[in-house]
């Protein structure tokens, strides 16, 4: 049996079993604080982080101290939209999201470093091995070993679940 000190790195696969890292905040927040320049308050005390879009329509928090477990949130105003990540989202899965967000809104400055995927999601998951499947009032996806689910559905309030 081998055993690990708390700070030794160990490689973990597929990523997702490994939970998430919070010695990845960098991977996650990084580009759109030092590529994007978008403005950022950190209270030390609580470990909050509160990034905003520099048009002010996108608001990412980071709030280690919720007693329920989300620690992320991502809010768009116009239309509304809202993420929400739990602590054991792995890091990689908020990062994907995060360095979208400046393309998204129209900042393309860097995006030969941060590719988008121009298919759609029911192209990607097909030619990723996930199994459609139809549901009362849309589509579901689940990953080639069943650990992940995504469905859309025609809900106004939460059209996208995973």
């Amino acid at each position: 049996m081998n055993t690990f000190a708390p700070n030794d790195l160990v490689l973990i696969s597929p990523r997702y079993l490994a939970g998430g890292g919070m010695n990845k905040i960098n991977d996650v927040i990084g580009p759109l604080v030092h590529l994007f320049a978008w403005p950022y308050e950190h209270n030390p005390r609580t470990g909050r982080i509160d990034i905003d879009s520099p048009c002010g329509s996108v608001f990412l928090d980071f709030a280690p101290d919720r007693p329920d477990g989300v620690w992320w949130t991502i809010d768009h105003h116009e239309p509304h939209w809202q993420i929400e990540f739990s602590r054991q989202t792995p890091s990689e899965a908020i990062a994907s999201v995060t360095q979208a967000l400046p393309q998204l809104l129209g900042d393309h400055r860097h995006a030969d470093r941060i590719p988008l995927a121009a298919e759609s999601a029911a192209h990607l998951a097909k030619t990723s091995g996930w199994e459609a499947s139809s549901t009362p009032s849309g589509m579901a996806w689940a990953s080639p070993d069943g650990h992940c689910t995504v469905e859309h559905s025609a809900d106004p309030v939460y059209p996208w679940q995973f």
